[in-house]
């Protein structure tokens, strides 16, 4: 079975606390966060399903710059799966873009497309969404975040990561526990403070 918005924990090849499906819905909200902070609603369904797949195809948690080509290649021979990114809004065209995010998403900086290049948007949304997700490592680094939107929502996904792991059990209600927590964050970081009298 297919998870609609983010995989199922038995969707992972490597099930894994690290990169599994916790770790994916907390990068599914900040590239729908990042969408909303930058204006490129156009690279919504193509961010999905680039962070659906990211790290589908982890063998262990360590170091790995081949995950994301291994990923490509399963959406690229799975039929369902083919079928459920299309099911998003993906149209056939969005596949080489999307592809190319994926599978330098883990990556050395160096190896992405300059500024210019018609995926680096793609690339940057996927990469800083990820990278705001170190919060949970303890190793985020705010100088590898390439939007400004970005680094004003480090202590969101700091809060996000604290209030939610190890709280919220992974499986079918995991996406919809995890985003209810987001919006209770976000109403709280929106309320005034008042000085107490």
């Amino acid at each position: 079975m297919i998870d609609p918005f983010v995989p199922l924990p038995s969707y992972f090849r490597h099930r894994s606390r690290l990169h599994g499906q916790s770790h994916v819905a907390r990068v599914m909200v900040h590239a729908l966060r990042l969408i909303e902070a930058t204006g490129w609603e156009h690279e919504a369904a193509r961010l999905w399903a680039a962070v659906y797949l990211h790290d589908l195809e982890r063998t262990h948690d360590g170091r790995c710059t081949r995950h994301g080509a291994a990923a490509v290649e399963r959406w690229q021979t799975q039929l369902p799966l083919q079928l459920h990114i299309m099911s998003g809004g993906v149209m056939e065209s969005d596949y080489p873009a999307i592809a190319h995010a994926v599978e330098v998403h883990c990556h050395p900086d160096s190896e992405e497309p300059p500024r210019d290049h018609a995926d680096w948007p793609l690339v940057a949304l996927l990469k800083d969404a990820d990278g705001l997700d170190r919060v949970r490592l303890g190793d985020l680094d705010t100088n590898y975040l390439r939007l400004p939107q970005s680094l004003e929502m480090v202590p969101f996904a700091q809060q996000l990561f604290d209030l939610t792991n190890g709280e919220i059990p992974e499986g079918e209600e995991h996406w919809v526990d995890l985003t209810t927590a987001a919006g209770e964050i976000l109403t709280g970081m929106s309320r005034p403070v008042i000085p107490p009298d």
